[in-house]
């Protein structure tokens, strides 16, 4: 027996004789954890967002477009206690209750910062005549301030980008 034969037994055995059944629906609505979904001329509420719809600190959330088709599916073979498995169109993308923020646009943050790095690097200015005392005398002709003579070093997306989440 293959690992994979075998762990299709173990759960058959730990959930029951209970087939799953899988439906194809329209989300009509969201309703924070659970939406509405439409299966043929039949509005369905409560579909959950996710395995269960308490709520917890740590979830992964994904929500569906409204008029986007979903699958859904249920362990009581019929139209109770369905969960939201595939989505078409994605709303949002909740990771962690979404506390942190939204997730960077790498490109344009890395453009920003090298742009401001140019700018440093470059940057030189003269000081008007009589704006450094030097003793008793103030400097007769104007002073030129060169650039810095160590340059910042530009950034790179690899420094602080995630490859394991994409968006």
């Amino acid at each position: 027996m293959t690992p994979e034969q075998r762990l299709i037994r173990n759960i058959r055995a730990a959930a029951g004789p209970r087939e799953i059944t899988v439906y194809q629906g329209i989300v009509s609505s969201v309703e924070g954890n659970t939406c509405t979904v439409e299966f043929a001329s039949q509005k369905v509420s409560g579909v959950r967002l996710r395995a269960s719809t308490s709520e917890l600190e740590q979830q992964l959330l994904v929500v569906p477009k409204v008029g986007s088709a979903v699958v859904v599916g249920s362990l009581s073979g019929d139209l109770a206690d369905l969960a939201v498995l595939v989505v078409d169109e994605v709303e949002r993308i909740e990771i962690n209750g979404g506390k942190l923020g939204g997730l960077v646009n790498i490109e344009p943050l890395v453009d920003k910062l090298n742009e401001l790095v140019r700018s440093f690097n470059a940057h030189t200015h003269t000081i008007p005549s009589g704006g450094v005392v030097c003793g008793e005398y103030p400097n007769a002709a104007p002073v030129s301030v060169p650039k810095t003579s160590g340059s910042a070093q530009e950034f790179d997306r690899g420094d602080f980008e995630d490859e394991t989440i994409k968006h």
